[in-house]
């Protein structure tokens, strides 16, 4: 797999628009604008500083420009999380997040205990119990099940990881997160864009079962992620590598995006050769 491009994601992003946008930020988050309200799934967009160099918050060198900091973002709504792993949350991006920006926390239990300890109030909070939903804003976020039993003397909770399906005015955006293939998640449909999970692991749903979920949910665009990112060696959970998904995509009527960080995109999606400005 060739090195990432990474776009520098410009203000203007965040400005009020006449449709939805939205972009891969490297590792597992997601950045959305549904027509001016701003809401990011697992965001590790902070730097943490080692002896003499600057690394990725889960303490890998990072292989990509992060497409943008927690510091710069002028404006943010919600952050959604979807489980407390390394590579989904760390305290840098969200204690950023909450002094600056003082947005809406949605995670489960594991992860609201940490923001709680980071200042976040709890009017900020939401519990991210199976099935339920909220409106923010112009989005309506609806939680959906994981299992990501990865710990083997202690597996966690199913309650303590989730997905998040996010309902704009312009399409339906599916970040299934860290799952295993389990059959509630069969049930989910009316998607447009599903986030694909390349990660060859037993803990995660991987390509074969992310090209399930792409039959089951009716989507049209399918945006890789856990990709290309991190110094890591090939596999594992986030050194995955699109191009041996597409097997795993014959029979799967949708388009495979594997986006550079920061690359627009907008719904209906299609890809952009550069960051969209008005």
């Amino acid at each position: 797999m060739s090195k990432l491009t990474s776009h520098p994601i410009d203000p203007s992003f965040f400005d009020v628009r006449d449709r939805t946008l939205f972009t891969w930020l490297g590792g597992a988050g997601v950045l959305i604008n549904s027509r001016g309200t701003i809401a990011m799934i697992d965001p590790l967009i902070s730097l943490i500083q080692s002896d003499d160099e600057f690394l990725a918050e889960t303490g890998h060198r990072l292989l990509i420009d992060l497409p943008i900091l927690a510091k710069q973002a002028p404006r943010l709504d919600a952050v959604l999380y979807t489980h407390a792993d390394g590579d989904h949350f760390a305290e840098p991006t969200a204690r950023t997040l909450n002094d600056r920006l003082r947005p809406v926390f949605v995670a489960p239990p594991p992860v609201l205990e940490r923001v709680e300890q980071i200042g976040v109030e709890q009017r900020r909070m939401r519990l991210a119990s199976e099935n339920a939903r909220w409106m923010i804003g112009s989005l309506s976020i609806t939680v959906t099940p994981a299992m990501h039993d990865w710990q083997p003397t202690n597996p966690w909770k199913r309650s303590d990881c989730c997905g998040f399906v996010v309902t704009t005015p312009d399409g339906v955006i599916w970040h299934p997160g860290d799952t295993r293939l389990i059959d509630e998640l069969r049930e989910v449909t009316g998607v447009d864009v599903l986030f694909f999970d390349v990660a060859q692991v037993q803990t995660h749903l991987g390509p074969a079962g992310s090209a399930q979920l792409a039959k089951t949910c009716g989507a049209t665009d399918l945006v890789a992620y856990h990709y290309g990112t991190y110094d890591v060696p090939p596999g594992g959970p986030f050194g995955g590598d699109p191009d041996d998904c597409l097997t795993y995509l014959e029979g799967v009527d949708a388009r495979f995006h594997r986006p550079d960080p920061g690359q627009v995109l907008q719904l209906p999606a299609r890809s952009a050769a550069a960051p969209d400005k008005r």
